[in-house]
């Protein structure tokens, strides 16, 4: 007997030291907890979810802060429909009282012994899922948004529960449990449900329709009534049987209700509504300011806004968005690959603000709430970043210019088993030769980026799409997999091939810099936010910073124009309209293609892909140019009506000068005698920033028009007339490639021929003036040079 008492007495003490244990672990993290807890936050978010008022939207039609409303009033997943205690059955409010927290009314927002049960449990092992929430808990939790299965959290949770408790009260608490509660299948409050699946008020529920949703609330996805009904009923007679033994109801009732089939009203009658891409936008956008502005999570602030009553004030241009979603909900004017998983994307900002004026982020008619918006997650770039990355910034620094001419020709070769692999390629596998920068960045030739790349430097480049052009995506450095991935490298850097991609949104963003005259304006969605009281919540300010020159935006203006005019993106007729220009991009495999296009009104970027990012887009039926091209030209008909002289891209601060082609030099004459015709052009420059010597790739020679070759000594004088060949020296490949320009290169073939009696200077004399040579434009025309292919 004293060694059961020795034994009990011992058990007692271990028990009271656990429980001290506990209760010195809890306390000391609850102290720590307490100090990070906004209680004003929560304040907020509870008299938020108490208002009547849906927040709603308004967008802009003819400028100014004067807004119409738009016709989107939040619906669907957020739909506000808020019910007084008085509007809702008894059967609800009683039941929920009687099955989640039998006495709500007498603690003080936490269940004392419930909580030190799940304590115990959880710190040794025994159930790691915390229980015991009690109707404050869960309305801190579905009021904020915060639901991780954290011990901090938890804590944080009872602090803010007891806080509520003291400031509300306990049919303000439950008022606001009732209409906020997840109720599955994108619903939320006992009101929009009690609409959604019965088609009746919440005044009017049974006790089966009551115990339903009561049921739901336990776990949402697995009570679901459509997807699973069997569950669904189970729960509904566990719950009837809690409010029968609580006296919620009668036993007669009772017997009713569970005898009674699960009926809810099909799907398809329901009148659900969907926030527009635009609206999900602004709600991302505002909620991360109100995190922000109030020190909490964006899901806090989320449902701080969506709960709250607030007037958002976006810039949506009404026409925009209503363009963009009438043409993408027409099947017809997508190709047939649609029906086979093939998706678009569209983002569209006013040139003159760079305010965000309308979006789409999949294809056909919106059916749901934040589905997967492809103009806000990530795809590969390509090409697209070029101009950002590469052109503009060179051209900035004076690096190069319009003519600056590059080697389309493959910068290494890489050895394998194979023999030699050229890098990068061309697709086809045809190398131009020498290209001036007007022709590579139309053509988008891959080499010349590269070359353009080792000029600049990876981590250069990687850290001025981050800080001056916002680019949130780039990846520094991670690892995945076990595998180190980076975008601080060529292909990443050079030809848009990044490891994350970057979304739409951010590109429009980017590229309004060229149209703004060199500045990067923020691409925001909304102006203000107004609370239920009519006082200003948030004010926009656009952030803005300088990225380029206002003559660098001016050049690539002019530049990019050269894209649509009569390269990658020739297909677009909006520039037989007005100014327009733009840049497209594919990355590797063909998964993603885009195209980012402007005029002096609208930039717009587009998306082509597939969900898996997985399939190759193969060249549909109709492509995604075509597309940007119809939107684009819809928007801009309005504008263009009655309008003789429509807005053009300034070229005010350039020169505009003719250069050589192929050295980006001063034309001279002797230019004039390349085998090929006529290769002066022109192009923008700078007046610090422009061909400053004559060219000197053009080496002017005799041709022996007998043997098709360059003369050498023993060549009969009369059969000999004088062209320009290029003079290229550092070209040597271990593998025969194909270069287009190969034929026109200059070889010295050795010794020397005299030129006619009028000179005698050596062949290779590069500036002979062109009088010394009677008829040589007639020879020029016959000249068939096959004799020099490098």
């Amino acid at each position: 007997m004293n060694r059961l008492k020795k034994m009990l007495k011992a058990v007692g003490i271990g028990i009271f030291s656990l429980a001290l244990i506990v209760a010195i672990v809890f306390t000391s993290l609850a102290i720590f907890v307490y100090k990070d807890i906004n209680f004003e936050a929560d304040e907020r978010l509870f008299e938020g979810a108490r208002s009547f008022d849906s927040t709603t939207f308004y967008a802009m039609r003819s400028g100014g802060i004067d807004c119409e409303p738009v016709a989107i009033e939040l619906s669907g997943s957020m739909r506000k429909v808020f019910y007084s205690a008085e509007e809702i059955s008894p059967y609800i409010t009683d039941g929920f009282v009687a099955v989640e927290d039998k006495i709500f009314y007498t603690h003080g927002g936490v269940d004392l012994r419930r909580s030190l049960l799940a304590a115990v449990n959880y710190l040794t092992g025994a159930d790691r899922v915390f229980g015991a929430s009690t109707i404050t808990q869960q309305v801190v939790k579905n009021i904020s948004g915060d639901n991780d299965l954290t011990l901090k959290r938890k804590l944080s949770e009872i602090i803010r529960a007891i806080h509520i408790e003291r400031n509300f009260t306990k049919d303000e608490i439950l008022e606001v449990y009732l209409n906020v509660i997840p109720m599955s299948d994108n619903i939320f409050g006992v009101g929009a449900a009690s609409r959604a699946y019965f088609g009746k008020e919440p005044s009017n529920l049974t006790p089966a329709e009551a115990a339903t949703l009561i049921g739901i609330t336990n776990a949402p996805t697995a009570y679901n009534p459509y997807s699973k009904p069997d569950a669904c009923r189970r729960k509904r007679d566990v719950v009837l049987s809690v409010m029968r033994d609580d006296g919620v109801i009668s036993e007669a009732e009772y017997s009713e209700a569970v005898s009674s089939p699960l009926y809810v009203i099909p799907r398809t009658e329901r009148e659900d509504r969907f926030d527009s891409w635009f609206v999900e936008v602004a709600i991302d956008e505002v909620s991360l300011d109100l995190a922000k502005r109030y020190d909490i999570s964006t899901a806090a602030a989320r449902m701080m806004l969506l709960g709250g009553g607030y007037k958002v004030y976006t810039t949506m241009d009404i026409a925009a968005q209503e363009t963009l979603e009438r043409y993408f909900e027409n099947e017809e004017n997508l190709p047939p690959e649609v029906s086979r998983g093939l998706n678009y994307a569209m983002t569209v900002s006013d040139s003159g603000s760079g305010t965000l004026a309308a979006v789409i982020g999949r294809a056909g008619k919106k059916n749901g709430n934040r589905l997967l918006n492809h103009a806000t997650v990530p795809h590969t770039p390509g090409s697209v970043m070029k101009p950002l990355a590469l052109y503009a910034p060179l051209i900035d620094e004076g690096k190069i210019n319009w003519a600056t001419v590059f080697d389309d020709v493959p910068t290494e070769f890489i050895e394998t088993d194979d023999g030699y692999r050229e890098y990068p390629y061309n697709s086809p596998k045809v190398y131009d030769g020498l290209l001036p920068v007007s022709e590579a960045i139309r053509l988008s030739k891959n080499t010349v980026a590269v070359r353009l790349a080792l000029m600049r430097g990876n981590r250069r480049i990687f850290e001025s799409l981050r800080d001056d052009y916002g680019f949130t995506t780039l990846i520094e450095s991670e690892s995945i997999g076990g595998k180190k991935i980076t975008d601080i490298a060529t292909a990443p850097m050079a030809l848009g091939q990044l490891g994350r991609g970057v979304t739409l949104l951010e590109l429009t963003e980017a590229y309004g810099a060229f149209v703004d005259g060199g500045v990067r304006r923020e691409l925001t969605s909304y102006h203000r936010l107004i609370d239920h009281s009519g006082r200003v919540v948030l004010e926009k300010e656009q952030q803005k910073k300088r990225v380029l020159k206002e003559t660098t935006a001016g050049i690539m203006n002019q530049l990019l124009m050269g894209v649509t005019a009569d390269g990658t993106a020739k297909s677009i007729t909006l520039k037989n309209k007005l100014d327009t220009a733009g840049k497209t991009g594919t990355s590797g495999g063909s998964l993603d293609k885009i195209f980012v296009g402007y005029t002096p009104y609208y930039t717009a970027a587009i998306w082509c892909g597939y969900d898996d990012g997985k399939t190759a887009v193969t060249t549909p039926e109709k492509s995604h140019l075509k597309i940007w091209d119809e939107v684009m030209s819809e928007l801009h008909d309005g504008i263009l009506t009655g309008s003789d002289s429509p807005r053009q891209f300034s070229t005010a601060g350039l020169l505009y000068l003719p250069y050589c082609r192929d050295s980006g030099a001063i034309y001279t004459d002797v230019c004039t005698y390349d085998p090929r015709g006529n290769r002066r052009d022109f192009g923008y420059f700078t007046l610090d920033n422009q061909p400053s010597r004559e060219c000197h790739r053009h080496v002017l020679c005799l041709f022996d028009t007998e043997s098709k070759a360059v003369a050498n000594p023993s060549c009969p004088k009369d059969k000999l007339v004088a062209v320009a060949l290029l003079n290229i020296s550092d070209r040597h490949f271990p593998k025969q490639i194909t270069v287009t320009d190969a034929e026109y290169v200059y070889r010295d073939v050795g010794g020397y021929v005299d030129w006619p009696e009028e000179s005698s200077l050596p062949y290779f004399y590069h500036a002979l003036p062109p009088e010394t040579y009677v008829g040589i434009s007639d020879s020029k025309k016959q000249f068939n040079c096959g004799c020099n292919i490098h």
